[in-house]
């Protein structure tokens, strides 16, 4: 696929009884009691620094990670100023489990850097990376040819402000990986995906905390901000990471195996989807996804649960307001086996785009669920759509949700050959509240505002 491939000299990484139930809730089951609300989430844009902060010090790095020679660059040769490109210090170390120290400065870079070594680390004290102008391959190759036992990279900026100019900022391949603290300066503004991890054996584990890619990428291109490769095998944490502007997925953590868990974060104006999550127990948690602005990215959903069974999205807000297109601020892919959604919010402004949607299956495996969606909050201004959309599933259940639609013609709850149940819900929108085609719900406790209230009422 091309976001995960090589560009220039690195080539190809590895083996690189169905009764319609109506629109409406039976007068005789419909309650008074509403449900409790959602917790609330700050609706303000996050704000990053993604220049300042404390550089790691290395003494500590050495410690926790257990390496046996801690290198200075600049000792090596390594020219801080940016005159001599830094490539040549790295050659001149012989010898394995290495951490490299890069003192402060601004260290230029002209070709790819793969150290062959099984256990690697580098560390930035205040250290910026710069690739040459028109630079457009990877830049930091770790664990390539072969995988490594062990990668560290932490407190490192990389400069791409000069005009087509780029790359791969990081690629790390190994047991186990450490990133953190990593930060791109500049538009993406070459047709290449930027950080790529994968752990490559069953029992090794990943973390990537605060990457920070503020700036994104042209939306003529088709690029993604981080991405989990082919090779994954391991479990992956995503933390606090803050990805802005790509038009081909902000984080795309398609894993082939092992479990990726998303912890955190600002994911603002991606195209495809802010989080793409494909993983057996993957979690999604604590995210906030915004979409305010036209980038150029086709279908701009906020998470999508693109595969896998057992998956958890929790206390997540996810926000629509100005989008090109977009299947809804979660959306459950049709391959996907069976999930939880609990405590988020989900707004939408944009017309005709649902806030949950679950697509239809023709897996009877991936069918049957149970796909479980519990205190849950649904706003917005959005036209047209429905604040839930689900076809073609059984075992649904619907529990503690408050929709309301101020738009016109907008549907609560829209299904279409489903089974389940939906209690604890209060739905105030200016169309159908439920719009059950060829279903079976079960409804307990549910109550409905007026139709021509605007969707006003409160939960």
């Amino acid at each position: 696929m091309d976001r995960r491939r090589f560009i220039g000299g690195l080539g190809a990484a590895f083996s690189v009884g169905l009764a319609g139930c109506g629109d409406r809730a039976d007068p005789t089951t419909t309650h008074t009691t509403r449900p409790a609300k959602t917790p609330t989430h700050t609706v303000d844009e996050w704000t990053y620094d993604p220049v300042t902060g404390t550089p790691p010090d290395p003494g500590t790095v050495a410690d926790d990670h257990d390496f046996s020679t801690v290198v200075d660059v600049t000792d090596l040769g390594a020219d801080p100023s940016g005159d001599r490109p830094l490539g040549d210090a790295f050659d001149a170390h012989d010898g394995d489990d290495t951490l490299f120290v890069l003192p402060e400065g601004r260290y230029r870079v002209d070709r790819s850097i793969v150290p062959e070594l099984e256990s690697v680390g580098i560390v930035g004290e205040g250290a910026t990376i710069v690739p040459t102008e028109g630079f457009s391959d990877t830049l930091f190759g770790l664990g390539y040819p072969d995988p490594a036992r062990k990668i560290v990279v932490d407190g490192l900026t990389f400069d791409y402000r000069a005009p087509a100019t780029g790359g791969r900022p990081v690629l790390a391949m190994g047991d186990h990986i450490t990133a953190r603290d990593l930060t791109v300066l500049g538009e993406e503004d070459v047709n290449q995906d930027l950080f790529r991890f994968d752990v490559t054996s069953a029992d090794g584990q990943g973390t990537v905390e605060r990457i920070r890619l503020p700036d994104g990428a042209p939306a003529n291109t088709k690029v993604t901000g981080i991405e989990v490769g082919d090779d994954n095998r391991g479990d992956i944490d995503f933390v606090d990471c803050y990805v802005d502007g790509f038009p081909d997925n902000g984080l795309y953590a398609d894993a082939p195996a092992g479990r990726v868990r998303v912890e955190g974060g600002f994911y603002r104006n991606n195209g495809i989807a802010g989080v793409r999550v494909e993983s057996d127990g993957g979690i999604v948690r604590n995210v906030h996804v915004r979409c305010d602005a036209d980038v150029g990215g086709d279908n701009m959903r906020g998470i999508r649960l693109r595969a896998g069974a057992n998956v958890l999205v929790e206390n997540c807000l996810v926000e629509l307001v100005d989008v090109t297109t977009s299947d809804g601020a979660i959306a459950l892919s049709s391959e996907l086996a069976s999930a939880t959604v609990r405590n988020c919010e989900l707004r939408v402004d944009a017309d005709d785009v649902n806030a949950l949607r679950v697509k239809s299956s023709n897996s009877p495996t991936a069918r049957e669920g149970p796909f479980v969606f519990e205190n849950i909050t649904v706003s917005g201004t959005a036209a047209g759509g429905a604040g839930v959309n689900v076809a073609d599933r059984r075992n649904c259940t619907f529990r503690d949700v408050c929709i309301r639609g101020a738009g016109a013609s907008r549907n609560g709850i829209s299904a279409d050959n489903v089974h389940g149940v939906v209690e604890n819900a209060h739905i105030s929108v200016t169309g159908r509240a439920l719009a059950f085609e060829n279903s079976t719900i079960q409804r307990r406790n549910v109550t409905v505002g007026r139709s021509n209230d605007g969707g006003t009422e409160t939960c």
